[in-house]
């Protein structure tokens, strides 16, 4: 589903599949009618939209113009034979995949399947070079199961296209109030009528640091995204909790009376059912309040209460987006 391609009128499309068929048969030169600043952004444009094309470099770009035409130059990092090659490898990957993916009925049910499997089969490749074009795509992530940022969400825009999910591949910067902005690479999916952010990157740092299944940046809304994540083009409205890992589940809290309630019913299902002894949610606080005192103190009581004595936990925080996991001991 080629998300960037729907935005384009007649003539911006028609640039598109002229440079997109060119460089699927890996031609040289190609001539395009239309300004420099339009092919360079149509370019950039394809490479979002087509995971396929990893065969092309992703941020290098050879370009001059000659009357009322633009040549482009694409720069290919593999010969056409190898290629070719390497596509089958990931196609023949993929196949089961796209099969388990037919039998899930919902969208949002398969979202869940893409991103639990991306969790599961994909290391975070520390130390890539921008020349290291495999951990830039999804060579990096289907074949050799590691990759960056923009490889891990054209992976997960690839099975979203076979999931038959509208979703693109979105270039901003990491931002945290310690370190300078970072290139990123996320995602923007539609699950319904609702378009959400997901960084599924991130997800796999933090479920694999914690070895726990994290949806801290599931499904999140702008309001929320925007903590630690800028520079972006806010193409859609994202507005909605609706498929929220946290809202679906009932653990979005407000304020120490809706965390001591919620604490308290945790530890009696663990108490009275064995239930899992990780305890994971979202809090908002007021901006004075300090969350890990207060979390400290909630339960602490809830502990006292469920089973008359103190329990020991630890505590993994995620204070930019206001989530906390309580492992209890």
């Amino acid at each position: 589903m080629r998300y960037y391609f729907s935005k384009l009128d007649k003539e911006g499309r028609e640039i598109y599949k002229k440079l997109y068929f060119g460089m699927q048969n890996f031609e040289k030169k190609i001539s395009l009618k239309g300004t420099e600043n339009i092919v360079r952004e149509i370019y950039y444009m394809i490479i979002k939209d087509n995971p396929m094309m990893f065969f092309v470099h992703p941020s290098k770009l050879t370009y001059f113009k000659i009357g009322n035409y633009v040549w482009i130059e694409p720069i290919y990092v593999y010969r056409q034979e190898e290629a070719n090659q390497i596509m089958n490898e990931i196609n023949i990957k993929l196949k089961p995949l796209e099969k388990k993916l037919k039998t899930i009925n919902t969208k949002l049910e398969r979202e869940r399947f893409i991103h639990k499997y991306l969790l599961e089969n994909i290391r975070y490749k520390y130390n890539c070079s921008e020349d290291d074009f495999e951990c830039h795509t999804i060579v990096g992530s289907f074949l050799y199961k590691q990759a960056v940022c923009d490889g891990i969400s054209k992976a997960f825009k690839q099975l979203c296209d076979l999931a038959s999910i509208n979703c693109n591949v979105v270039f901003g910067d990491s931002w945290n109030e310690y370190e300078k902005p970072q290139k990123h690479a996320w995602n923007m999916v539609k699950i319904d009528k609702d378009w959400y952010h997901i960084d599924v990157t991130w997800n796999i740092n933090l479920s694999q640091r914690f070895k726990y299944v994290r949806y801290d940046y599931f499904n999140i809304r702008e309001s929320d995204v925007i903590k630690d994540h800028r520079n972006f083009d806010k193409l859609e409205i994202c507005d909605s909790l609706k498929n929220n890992f946290f809202y679906e589940n009932k653990c979005i809290l407000n304020g120490r009376n809706e965390l001591e309630k919620f604490l308290v019913d945790k530890l009696n299902n663990i108490k009275n059912n064995n239930a899992s002894k990780n305890i994971y949610f979202k809090l908002y606080l007021k901006e004075n309040e300090d969350a890990c005192s207060l979390i400290s103190n909630a339960i602490s009581k809830a502990s006292i209460k469920t089973f008359y004595f103190s329990t020991g936990y630890t505590l993994n925080s995620n204070s930019t987006q206001n989530v906390y996991l309580i492992r209890l001991n």
